[in-house]
């Protein structure tokens, strides 16, 4: 949807896994190419992007590489990018670059796509030592176009990253939910805006989100150690009846958060 707004040069074509989902994806991407063969739709295509689950993506490689011609490109959409490198470069080699767009929602299907979604969102590519040049400026020209800005870390730093700023915000708000509604479900209806933005990410499908949590557990299970720490903190303040550091702690957090973002 992005790529076919204005004078794109991009023409997209879809390969989608069910034949029952096939009117919804012609409606709404009426000027693709939409095929359940997935022969068909990487035919003449000048680069694959791989918007699966992640351990979808991780063992596509070997497909790929017996259907695809070896000039052409690999990106993807991962939420977890060590692993996805790792086995897609062993697969495709140096035309395969890791990408994930930090834009998206709760929602899922193709209902829930939007045109704009990637308008000044960041997109993390992860290329290595492996990469080949034309692929990464491909990919990169791909990401721009469709709206995103760019910037490139190595796999292990992303994992690291959306350990922190993804993945244990979505821990924190499927566990917060039940900490706040197991007891008392009916209490959700008395709930304000502050209760509904923390906890939106909840919303999110579990099977998908299981495998993002299982994929970067290393990474994830370090921070919420650290938050458990940080929770500890601030209940023994509270139960000490220490004013000094409850508003020290949450001085902290706001100026924290108040920092200005890139």
């Amino acid at each position: 949807m992005a790529l076919q707004r204005g004078a794109s040069p991009w023409r997209v074509s879809v390969w989608t896994r069910s034949e029952a989902s096939l009117p919804a994806v012609r409606t709404a991407l009426p000027g693709c190419r939409v095929s359940c063969d997935l022969k068909e739709a990487v035919e003449g295509v000048d680069l694959v992007v791989l918007c699966l689950s992640p351990q979808a993506i991780e063992t596509s490689g070997d497909l790929l590489a017996g259907i695809l011609p070896a000039s052409v490109p690999v990106t993807d959409a991962g939420s977890v990018k060590a692993r996805i490198v790792a086995s897609l470069e062993a697969a495709l080699g140096g035309r395969f670059i890791g990408a994930h767009p930090m834009a998206g929602s709760e929602q899922s299907r193709i209902a829930a796509a939007r045109a704009d979604l990637f308008d000044g969102a960041l997109c993390i590519l992860t290329p290595t030592a492996d990469s080949d040049a034309g692929a990464l400026d491909l990919v990169r020209r791909f990401w721009s176009d469709a709206g995103s800005r760019l910037c490139q870390m190595s796999p292990d730093d992303h994992d690291l990253a959306v350990a922190r700023i993804s993945h244990l915000p979505h821990a924190l708000a499927a566990v917060l939910v039940q900490a706040a509604l197991s007891n008392s479900p009916e209490i959700a209806g008395l709930a304000g805006s502050g209760f509904r933005d923390t906890t939106r990410v909840a919303l999110g499908p579990e099977v998908l989100w299981k495998e993002i949590l299982l994929d970067n557990r290393e990474h994830l299970v370090t921070a919420i150690g650290e938050l458990q720490a940080r929770l500890a903190a601030l209940k023994q303040a509270l139960i000490a009846g220490d004013s000094s550091e409850v508003e020290t702690i949450l001085r902290e957090a706001r100026i924290l958060r108040e920092q200005p973002q890139p």
